[in-house]
């Protein structure tokens, strides 16, 4: 480190300014507990810790306790149209007229299990400049998935999360029972039919549906264990009977693949039930042979059957678990055991909403293409899940005072498995994510996830972050404009990705921003260039899906406003923090892995001698810390460890 060159300085000036800001405008002064005095070059001040991180917990409490007011969830966690804003769809399907054909570029590529898998391609196009300094538009590669080699294993347990459906604020007399798993495997076959019909018009790819008809199931007697049986109302015809049976037969009642390079791969929603649970079809004993139907059809199958029981969020929830089969490809999941509602109790009366059963159906198989679009960008749905904690004012080394109190009060709800109290927490926090973390939580997928934030292993993908208007990373925040002398680091970051400096091409897979600030005369040439431009930009223009011929179909999105144009929601009010050990509110762990992650990227080439402080700090030089900093319990003994100060102790009581 003695020889790297000295061409970057460090300001003795920390700030955080807010993502917003517009480099034109002068820049308010930040609140209090965004400037802090650096101790060591790196470590936040003790009162910039603790004042973040007591306005961290009003907020989250502030969460819990609105969680905490009814034990219906929020018409948020059903909401799953706010999610596409500009969603490109599914393989472009409905982009061309029908007469004109294109062919997408698809390949085979080995899992990390060793598993084939078919991939398809494409481009987001970013423009980066709106001033006349002009600058090339930006390009990022992404690969979807576009076939498996093997189902999702369904496992029906009465053990598996959402087991009680807890109900929607505002629909009363509807999704009584718990029809989940039921319309769970339906939307699985909607989902892997709309995925034939488009890959047939759409590439060079045979397409194969194999259906089981002609099902022979012996009636279930009232008090057979082990088995449900359902209703799908009176006057159904025969062919909509069939597909039922064969869409809950366990296992194998259906099957849609396609075929590439003589290898035969799965549609990505493709699902395989256990037999430990039968669940039959009320009715004839004996359906004749039919035809596996078209998504269209099936669609009014299912728009059918939740007409007959009133379903209504049950289904979207259902549509919105769907969505991560994909993600959990090869792997299994354990799903609720069906609890048909008991016929003979009265209805109550049915509350009003804006829209019938079948015209919510009818919506989301219009959307079905976009939602498509989102499911197979398996890294993109983790990512967004991400999102919902990332704050783009919060600084790399202050990440531990803002994330700390959110598992404060998410810990507990997962040891407790309190689900509905944890939806409803995740929903406050972002309305837009509300369905996709229901979804998550009735996959089981939400529990690993919230682990690994815990843990500083988070997720960005900025195509996703485009298509569904999120904010993932602060490095599509617009850059600010130089005072002619130091550039802040933030700044820094954000040119060298929209340069595509080299070493910089990816942008990089920590969302927090860098402290601090550079010299001009120490930043790459490119920086010193563009720093005083005030018009870069990384603004998303659409997406570019990759053809077989090397040419490129440009797909704008759906270009979907949510009626709520605010992805988070910040509650203000008293609230106590929650009562959690000293050590774990007030670990400093996450700010470290997240201030290691971002300046190994922004100083990938080396650091400069006077930045000795950072590159030397325990915090960025593991192999040179000194073990006597650390206690015998493994907790930070050093004068830079955050101790809760007479304010958090306070909160604590």
């Amino acid at each position: 480190m003695e020889e790297v060159c000295s061409r970057r300085t460090q300001s003795s000036r920390h700030q955080i300014d807010s993502a917003e800001e517009n480099s034109e405008i002068a820049r308010p002064t930040p609140p209090l507990f965004y400037l802090s005095i650096m101790n060591d070059g790196v470590s936040p001040s003790q009162p910039a810790f603790d004042q973040l991180l007591g306005e961290s917990c009003k907020l989250w409490s502030s969460y819990r306790d609105a969680a905490s007011t009814t034990p219906l969830l929020p018409s948020d966690c059903i909401n799953l149209k706010s999610l596409l804003g500009r969603t490109p769809s599914f393989l472009g399907s409905g982009l061309l007229p029908d007469d004109v054909h294109v062919s997408l570029a698809c390949r085979e590529e080995q899992s990390t299990q060793g598993q084939q898998g078919l991939l398809t391609s494409g481009r987001s196009m970013w423009r980066t400049s709106r001033g006349t300094c002009i600058l090339e538009h930006k390009a990022m590669t992404l690969d979807l998935l576009l076939g498996v080699p093997t189902p999702l294993a369904v496992q029906i347990s009465d053990c598996a999360p959402l087991t009680e459906w807890p109900g929607i604020q505002g629909i009363s007399g509807h999704d009584k029972g718990n029809y989940l798993t039921i319309l769970f495997l339906a939307w699985a076959y909607i989902l892997s039919a709309r995925w034939a019909e488009v890959l047939t018009d759409s590439s060079e790819l045979q397409c194969k549906t194999r259906f089981t008809t002609g099902v022979v199931s012996p009636r279930l007697g009232p008090n057979q264990q082990g088995d449900v049986e359902i209703d799908l109302g009176e006057h159904v015809e025969q062919d909509e009977a069939s597909w039922w049976k064969a869409v809950l037969t366990s296992p194998g009642g259906w099957e849609v693949t396609a075929d590439y390079n003589g290898r035969t791969f799965l549609s990505p929603w493709s699902v395989s039930i256990s037999a430990t649970i039968r669940i039959a079809v009320a009715g004839d004993l004996v359906v004749p042979a039919a035809q596996p139907p078209s998504s269209s059809q099936a669609l009014q199958y299912l728009a059918r059957f939740c007409s007959h029981n009133r379903l209504h969020g049950q289904c979207v929830t259902a549509l919105a678990g769907a969505l991560y089969i994909p993600f959990l490809s090869g792997k299994s999941v354990s799903l609720p055991v069906p609890q048909p509602a008991p016929r003979h109790q009265s209805r109550e009366p049915v509350a009003c909403f804006a829209q019938s059963h079948s015209d919510v159906v009818a919506e989301h198989g219009k959307l079905l293409t976009y939602y498509m679009t989102l499911s197979t960008n398996v890294w993109g749905m983790r990512s967004l899940l991400c999102s919902t904690f990332f704050n783009a004012d919060i600084e790399c080394n202050l990440v531990s005072a803002w994330l700390n109190p959110a598992f404060a009060v998410i810990d507990p709800l997962l040891r407790e498995e309190n689900v509905p109290v944890l939806a409803k927490v995740l929903a406050n926090r972002q309305p837009k994510l509300g369905s996709l973390w229901l979804g998550a939580i009735f996959m089981g997928v939400a529990k690993s996830t919230l682990r690994d934030i815990r843990t500083g292993l988070t997720a960005v993908n900025l195509s996703m972050a485009a298509w569904t208007r999120t904010e993932q990373s602060f490095i599509t925040s617009e850059p600010g404009a130089s005072n002619g002398e130091t550039i802040r680091r933030e700044d820094e970051c954000r040119l060298l990705f929209i340069l595509g400096v080299d070493g910089y091409t990816r942008a990089p897979v920590h969302p927090w921003k860098p402290f601090g600030e550079t010299r001009l005369s120490d930043a790459e040439l490119s920086v010193r260039q563009h720093a005083s431009c005030g018009c870069h930009c990384l603004e998303y223009i659409s997406w570019n899906w990759t053809l077989t011929n090397g040419k490129e179909l440009e797909d704008p999105g759906i270009d979907f406003i949510s009626d709520d144009e605010n992805n988070i929601s910040i509650q203000k009010g008293e609230a106590h923090a929650p009562k959690q050990h000293n050590n774990e509110l007030c670990s400093q762990s996450l700010s470290e892995i997240s201030t290691r992650g971002i300046f190994g990227w922004l100083r990938s080439t080396g650091y400069t001698a006077n930045e000795e402080s950072i590159y030397k700090h325990p915090w960025i030089d593991i192999e040179g810390s000194d073990d006597e900093d650390v206690g015998d319990d493994g907790s930070d003994t050093s004068e830079h460890s955050a101790a809760p100060t007479k304010l958090i102790l306070d909160w604590l009581k």
